[in-house]
């Protein structure tokens, strides 16, 4: 116990609270199997107890994760470049900070012989020397003398005054992917930015926590509170929540609580609402656009049979008019050159060349065989990557016409809270963004009483167990990570849209008034 509570419970290693969310996630999965034995009431209380466990875990039982410590490699990414964006634009961010870094007496940390470069022509890796050349001309050609000094000061501030960075990190972080912020991300958090001085930055990364408790009040309110006990569970719970840690970083979950409030939102029939919402995290990320994929095909699905969802349609407008008004707006306050020049650096960082041991999806699944080793993904599994393209979205042209034609008397929260599937189908997105997760979390958890649902949730769970599982098992070892996470969210969405057809097909052989008794929206 002492190598766990080193100081009478507080403040313990991120590794110990790896270690205890097993047994959380463990304890929640028996609250799953005995959710339609267990009075409504202990089971909300069961979930209340260990939302409390989780959330004085994912704190580690102390002070400083709340309410000291920042990550200050996320931070040099998206509060610096957010508050000197008109200098730094979407390519300059790295040339800049080793520039500084040198004027001011530095290399601070060992940076090795090169950084990851970027341009118009894509990423690619350039000598040091390249970096401080290319930093000079940003020097002089975009910033003034007093906001290089301010951007120095706080660049400089984040690297040598705040904990965070060493060597392997400082390497790590120059020879990443730079700055991603969409244009909307990047003008609604520009002015948040420029308005705290970075001696106060731990008040700009509460926002998160905040819209993610809020998020989850509204759920808990649209829902039931056992439903949105369930959502919080899985948020302090998730291995995704991992990094960045919720409160340590600059509006990185915005998109998920967007997702939650759209999600209340349509609970409660307010669906040009949800689709504004819907809009507005697309906005933010682009993947959550993919969840108008359910509500789609069950549109389309009612048009076959003569009905006209007016709901769906209000959805869908909701969220066109809310992504044409951000973007409109974004265009304007960034010019038409900084969306075109994040359009293409995005359709560079997701080339199968580009891929990290951080990413996640069937892409990575096909190719794995549950070797342990390699540690981190190689050239041939790259390689073959880019060669399965066709097999991959062949398959996933399956499963997500499956997923469609299972939609038709579906209710409208969870056509759109699946939308998880053609996003883990299509993408090879790094393994935070699965925090998105939450959403399937709301749709089965709302509806534990039905055993499919059940197993949705168990295999999420199980899910959560093997990350948390092999990293502390098996740190470093990411390929065998990434993949393994990968197989299970296969299973589960096998799984999903096997459950999907297979209630289609029943409510399609059902008398009339038993199919329309199926159906809870109109």
């Amino acid at each position: 116990m002492d190598a766990l509570f080193p100081t009478l419970g507080i403040d313990i290693s991120r590794g110990a609270s790896e270690a205890l969310k097993i047994y959380l996630i463990v304890a929640a999965a028996g609250l799953v199997v005995g959710a339609r034995a267990l009075p409504p009431r202990w089971l909300q209380r069961g979930l209340a107890a260990l939302c409390l466990l989780a959330t004085l875990n994912y704190a580690r039982f102390g002070p400083k994760v709340p309410l000291e410590r920042v990550d200050t490699y996320d931070l040099l990414h998206y509060y610096v470049n957010a508050r000197y964006f008109d200098e730094l634009g979407y390519y300059d961010l790295y040339p800049a900070l080793i520039l500084a870094d040198h004027e001011q007496g530095g290399p601070h940390f060992a940076e090795g012989p090169q950084y990851l470069a970027q341009n118009s022509a894509g990423h690619g890796f350039m000598p040091i020397a390249h970096a401080l050349s290319r930093g000079a001309e940003v020097k002089a050609a975009k910033f003034s003398p007093e906001r290089w000094a301010a951007f120095t000061h706080d660049a400089l501030t984040l690297q040598r005054e705040m904990e965070g960075l060493n060597d392997k990190l400082w390497r790590e972080m120059i020879q990443d992917h730079g700055f991603n912020g969409t244009p909307v991300w990047t003008t609604l958090a520009r002015p948040l930015a420029r308005l705290v001085p970075v001696e106060h930055i731990k008040w700009l990364c509460q926002i998160d926590l905040l819209l993610l408790i809020a998020a989850t009040v509204a759920v808990g309110r649209s829902f039931g509170a056992t439903t949105g006990l369930w959502a919080w569970l899985f948020l302090m719970l998730s291995y995704s929540g991992r990094w960045p840690t919720i409160t340590w970083a600059f509006l990185r979950y915005d998109y998920v609580a967007a997702l939650m409030f759209a999600m209340a939102a349509l609970r409660r029939g307010r669906h040009t609402l949800a689709g504004a919402l819907v809009g507005w995290a697309a906005t933010l990320r682009f993947f959550p656009a993919l969840w108008m994929w359910g509500p789609l095909w069950k549109g389309l699905m009612g048009l076959r049979s003569g009905v006209v969802h007016k709901r769906l349609l209000a959805l869908a407008a909701g969220a066109a008019l809310s992504v044409g008004l951000l973007q409109g707006a974004a265009t304007l306050a960034v010019g038409p050159a900084a969306v075109a020049a994040h359009f293409e650096n995005m359709l560079d960082h997701n080339r199968a060349a580009q891929l990290s041991s951080r990413r996640i999806g069937l892409a990575l699944a096909l190719p794995f065989r549950g070797e342990q080793l390699p540690k981190f993904i190689e050239p041939e599994r790259k390689a073959l990557i880019e060669a399965q393209k066709p097999l991959r979205y062949g398959l996933a042209a399956l499963a997500m016409l499956g997923m469609g034609l299972g939609m038709r008397r579906r209710d409208d929260d969870e056509a759109l809270g699946l939308g998880f599937l053609p996003f883990f189908l299509l993408t090879t997105a790094s393994y935070y963004y699965y925090i998105s997760r939450v959403t399937l979390v709301i749709v089965h958890g709302a509806r534990l009483r039905e055993p499919r649902h059940q197993v949705s949730l168990l295999l999420l769970l199980a899910a959560e167990l093997f990350a948390n599982g092999a990293e502390l098992l098996l740190p470093g070892h990411r390929v065998f990570h990434i993949g393994g996470q990968a197989w299970l969210l296969c299973a589960y969405t096998l799984w999903t849209v096997g459950a999907l057809l297979w209630a289609a097909w029943g409510e399609r052989h059902s008398p009339p008034e038993a199919s329309k008794k199926a159906s809870t929206t109109p």
